[in-house]
């Protein structure tokens, strides 16, 4: 079960999120619920720094667990909008994008920490978006 709270004005197609973080979960066999939070700018520059040590802000954090709960994703709008303009995609499709990038940090997958693991997360991040981008714009959800 993928759980989302809206901490922000932001209008948020909950969907999207939801769809993208079951099907990665899901074609990975792994298990578990995600609590989704969006978060402000400051917010998820305070935890950037907090848990990455990394000043300023990020789109999105994953928090992996195990067990009956897989872990918690914080992910931010406004910098997500921001990253849809400065890559030429709708915010949906950024969002999207997002979303299927944190769930595979959930599953395990680290492009920080090994350039082999980095280029087997970003393959499958491209395969997943590009199936998932099908599936909802068939279904009017982009």
């Amino acid at each position: 079960m993928v759980e989302v709270l809206n901490k922000t004005d932001e209008k948020i197609d909950e969907t999207i999120v939801k769809r993208a973080i079951e099907f990665v979960i899901s074609s990975e066999k792994a298990t578990g619920d995600v609590s989704v939070a969006f978060v402000s700018v400051e917010e998820i520059a305070d935890l950037n720094e907090k848990y990455r040590g990394k000043e300023g802000p990020t789109d999105v954090l994953s928090f992996p667990y195990r067990d009956e709960v897989l872990g918690e994703v914080v992910m931010c709008p406004e910098v997500i909008r921001e990253n849809a303009e400065d890559f030429g995609n709708t915010f949906e499709e950024e969002l999207l994008l997002t979303a299927v990038h944190a769930a595979l940090h959930l599953c395990g997958y680290d492009h920080e920490r090994s350039t082999e693991n980095a280029e087997e997360m970003f393959k499958k991040q491209d395969e997943y978006y590009r199936k998932l981008k099908g599936e909802l714009l068939k279904d009017g959800s982009l």
